[in-house]
């Protein structure tokens, strides 16, 4: 008897399978929400140094800067540096108490910022830099540095924090919640036959049965037929990640899933996470971001059932890559392309994301599902977390970025190409069942399993 013949029994896919279905959902809504949040808790907002004696008087107060700040080479106020005796502007009669005519001979001698900085808050009232306390020494050692750019030396500013930034306290109590969520999920029956635990998988499937209103006694399910299931599913008693590689098939599909899990993260956290230059503060970028999910998602829905999953990953994947491309291609001033390509790439990232779930619980043996997807996951937050670095790869060439994204992307792309197709296939039950759906040609479309219908 398999496995399959049981969950018959017990009613199938039925409101038993939708509660918990439910249950996982609703922490999987919280979690992106959660990872988002440094987009508006870490902004680092637009500041110039502190200063004291600015006017009172607006209409002053820009000839004041002008004359006490040096610009960056894009023509901005800089915000590491300050002159050390105020300069005289042209056709102009403000002049700063400490300046004198013999000081404008020569090139202007600047120094960084002496008392901390001030912050523009017309965008958000606080964030993690505006809240700590300024040490403007280490801020100016990394102004210091060739090719520093505008808003680079703010990093200086997280070495003294006055109090606990309040994002801990959210993280701790949303982890608690996130936990309590989770606690009323069962154990998957046929993880504890392979486990061997065949009292536990017999309460279980009976309350399946039960909640699904399929009428099956105590002996209905009897103990000698799930044995025997557990017999056949107890291949491998205790998974480890060393056997995703002692197998030729299951190393070639763990080695590709894990170069798709990472250009999948880090093109999807790039984008994600990357929101200068659109034109947009940073609530309409994420407002669009987030809207843009909604029909990405449904078409992923579409296309896994009637394209299939790999298919559908890399075209996701080449999406994200060619918008990226694109958008590099666009003049400044052309905004409303810059933003649009910036959404649909990020509806592109945002499929191959969700795909890439669906494809890769697939593609591993359900001894050893849990595992893969652990492992690439692992890979894919290593991603994730590399993303927010490449952004800084603008000051050395401002469109390398979205180019390292944009060729991780079509690399993951390529990579997912080399996996077989699951849609309509049999998920593998052991290790046996993968290696012997080893296709004997990489351009074979279907894995040749039984054929099940979605």
């Amino acid at each position: 008897m398999r496995f399959e013949e049981l969950l018959e029994q017990v009613g199938g896919f039925g409101p038993f399978q939708l509660c918990n279905v439910a249950l996982l959902a609703l922490p999987r809504v919280l979690l992106p929400m959660h990872f988002l949040l440094p987009v508006f808790l870490a902004a680092i907002p637009a500041h110039r140094c502190a200063l004291p004696g600015a006017p009172a008087n607006f209409s002053h107060q820009d000839a004041w800067l002008e004359a006490h700040l040096p610009r960056e080479p894009d023509g901005t106020l800089s915000s590491c540096l300050y002159f050390t005796h105020s300069q005289a502007l042209p056709n102009t009669t403000f002049w700063g108490a400490d300046q004198s005519p013999g000081q404008l001979e020569g090139e202007p001698s600047t120094a960084p910022c002496p008392q901390g900085w001030d912050y523009d808050r017309s965008e958000f009232s606080s964030t993690i830099a505006t809240e700590v306390w300024e040490t403007p020494s280490a801020a100016g050692g990394l102004c210091e540095f060739p090719g520093a750019r505008p808003g680079v030396c703010s990093l200086g500013e997280l070495h003294h924090v006055r109090h606990h930034p309040h994002p801990h306290w959210h993280s701790s109590g949303w982890l608690h919640h996130h936990r309590d969520a989770t606690g009323w999920v069962p154990e998957s029956a046929r993880w504890l036959l392979t486990q061997g635990r065949v009292e536990e998988a017999h309460r279980y499937l009976l309350r399946c049965a039960r909640l699904n209103g399929q009428l099956v006694g105590e002996d209905g399910l009897s103990r000698e037929a799930l044995n025997k299931v557990a017999t056949r599913e107890r291949v491998v008693q205790r998974p480890s990640y060393l056997d995703l590689f002692r197998t030729p098939r299951l190393r070639y599909i763990s080695l590709c899933c894990m170069v798709m899990w990472f250009g999948v993260n880090f093109s999807y956290y790039g984008l994600s996470l990357d929101l200068s230059g659109l034109g947009l503060n940073v609530y309409q970028t994420q407002l669009l971001f987030g809207a843009v999910e909604v029909p990405s998602k449904l078409l992923v829905y579409l296309l896994v059932r009637h394209v299939g999953r790999r298919l559908t990953q890399a075209g996701m994947l080449l999406g994200t890559a060619l918008a990226l491309g694109t958008s590099l291609l666009v003049p400044s001033e052309m905004g409303a392309w810059s933003i649009a390509l910036a959404v649909i790439g990020k509806g592109f990232s945002e499929g191959a994301f969700t795909t890439a779930y669906l494809f890769t619980s697939e593609l591993y043996p359900t001894v050893l599902r849990q595992t893969g997807m652990g492992l690439t996951s692992l890979v894919g937050r290593l991603g994730g977390s590399l993303a927010p670095l490449a952004a800084l790869l603008d000051g050395v060439w401002l469109p390398l970025p979205k180019l390292a994204y944009g060729g991780i992307a079509l690399l993951a792309a390529c990579t997912a190409l080399l996996l077989p197709e699951t849609r309509q296939a049999q998920l593998p039950e052991t290790i046996q069942d993968v290696e012997r759906s080893a296709p004997s040609s990489l351009q074979e479309e279907e894995m040749p399993m039984k054929q099940v219908q979605d």
